[in-house]
């Protein structure tokens, strides 16, 4: 297989340095990479006044010097294991959106377990037990900025996914990910670690670490704005399908284009340490699966063409498949994905004293089903410490058509729908309708339209705008005497 000849950087993660990943560099020169053109890269991630920002703009200044001095040549690829995809991301979103492809300074970027839509890790590197286990060398320091950028559904990671991936607003088409620009590729272990302290932070679906959902780039959002139509107000107090019907979320375009679909490969039995070493056997694994994955990383780092770039992704694709299929995956390797919801009133003020819940067409079947899917199918529910507005709940969502789905009599619609009530702020002024058990609900999933929303192995951005309707107390008119 033909080498890449760019020069390549490897940037780190949280609480990590560039000597981790000697062994990746030893396996690289032993695959035709040459050592000249292989660079380490440190930056501070354990000091608390440090920010996944402040990281970015150190990095292109330290990248302008190389360049300065004659030292580094461009393009250059990038290889990232957990938040430093977060860090390259900010880089090339602040630096690089909308360069042309001649002014581009990274061709291949490569991610190992990236914590691109973060770590339930991050909130327990916060606590008292963090501080002790991983601050004990930096006087009790974690890295408080970089671990709030990487808390599940921080704004951080809302604004950074509004620069570098959607397309919010009008004209918004700038992009860095693109044929002729960067060309991201994405593997992530799905077997949690099997031993020592870091088994607390296990959990189906994962590396022990990084969730699949939340490494993977493609991701996919959508607002619904229950104030755009009269129809979608009368929703909130009807059952009415039609109403059901106009109320559908309006979907986020990306900024790279719909057509452009980002490598994701799931390894069986890689966590997130033993995928930075292609060399060592991980726990469970085969000489085979080793040999797969060397070969996956390889051909990514090979990669000579956009048209092979779409070729791998569609091998990859099939790889995951097979890795995840779910009549042999037992309960660690199911297929999940992540929905992070951010609910505000019409004028744009966050509602933090909400409940989202997920019921079935059939209200005759709510409460078993209902109970069903919370209790089953949601793994977890997160609310961001850092604004109580914003959640991120993880599904299984093989349990959601297992038991879910499956649990749906013949002959009703098989339909997944998400009901919000918020409870009102004041006596004068309340959400929706009526203010005791007021909610707006539409139809998030359905399994004639799998492949449209609520995906596998993704994270989903969910903007819910809700009505706030002061009381006929709040302002009178009447004649004067």
């Amino acid at each position: 297989m033909a080498r890449a000849k760019n020069p390549l950087l490897i940037l780190h993660g949280w609480s990590d340095t560039s000597t981790s990943f000697l062994p990746l560099a030893s396996f690289l020169e032993a695959h035709g990479f040459q050592a000249g053109n292989l660079y380490l890269s440190d930056y501070l991630s354990m000091a608390d006044e440090v920010s996944i920002e402040d990281a970015a703009r150190a990095m292109e200044s330290a990248l302008r010097q190389k360049l300065a001095a004659g030292e580094l040549a461009l393009p250059f690829d990038l290889i990232v294991h957990s938040t430093g995809a977060l860090v390259a991301r900010t880089w090339l979103a602040g630096h690089y959106r909308g360069a042309t492809p001649a002014a581009m300074p990274v061709q291949r970027l490569l991610m190992l377990a990236p914590a691109n839509f973060g770590s339930r890790l991050a909130t327990l590197g916060q606590t008292i037990l963090g501080r002790i286990a991983k601050g004990w060398e930096h006087g009790f320091h974690t890295g408080k900025l970089m671990l709030d950028g990487l808390e599940l559904g921080s704004p951080f990671q809302w604004g950074l996914a509004a620069r570098d991936l959607f397309a919010l607003d009008t004209g918004a088409s700038a992009t860095v990910y693109g044929e002729d620009l960067v060309w991201p590729f994405v593997l992530v272990g799905s077997m949690p670690y099997q031993s020592g302290l870091r088994q607390m932070a296990n959990e189906s679906g994962s590396d022990g670490t990084v969730r699949v959902a939340a490494a993977n780039l493609n991701a996919y959002g959508a607002t619904l704005d229950f104030t755009a139509t009269d129809a979608a107000l009368a929703m909130a107090a009807s059952n009415n399908a039609a109403a059901l019907a106009q109320a559908a979320p309006l979907p986020w375009k990306h900024r790279h284009g719909e057509d452009f679909e980002f490598p994701l490969a799931v390894l069986r039995h890689r966590d997130h340490a033993s995928i930075t070493d292609p060399n060592l056997l991980g726990e469970q694994e085969s000489a085979q699966e080793q040999q797969e994955f060397q070969g996956l990383l390889l051909r990514a780092l090979s990669c000579p063409s956009f048209a092979e770039y779409r070729a791998i992704g569609d091998d990859w694709r099939t790889y995951s498949d097979r890795v995840q299929d779910p009549a042999l995956a037992d309960d660690d390797h199911h297929l999940h994905l992540q929905l992070n919801v951010f609910v505000v009133d019409e004028y744009q003020q966050p509602v933090s004293d909400y409940m989202i819940e997920f019921i079935a067409p059939n209200y005759a079947q709510n409460s078993d089903l209902t109970g069903v899917f919370h209790d089953k199918v949601i793994r977890d529910v997160h609310k961001c410490e850092q604004d109580p507005a914003l959640r991120t709940i993880y599904i299984d969502r093989q349990r959601m058509f297992e038991l879910f789905y499956g649990g749906i009599a013949d002959g009703q619609p098989k339909q997944l729908r998400l009901s919000i009530s918020a409870s009102a702020p004041g006596p004068q002024v309340s959400y929706f309708v009526d203010a005791f058990g007021a909610k707006g609900e539409f139809i998030v999933h359905s399994d004639q339209e799998a492949d449209r929303w609520l995906r596998r192995n993704a994270t989903h951005f969910l903007k819910l705008v809700i009505p706030r309707l002061p009381s006929a107390e709040v302002f009178k008119l009447k004649q004067a005497p």
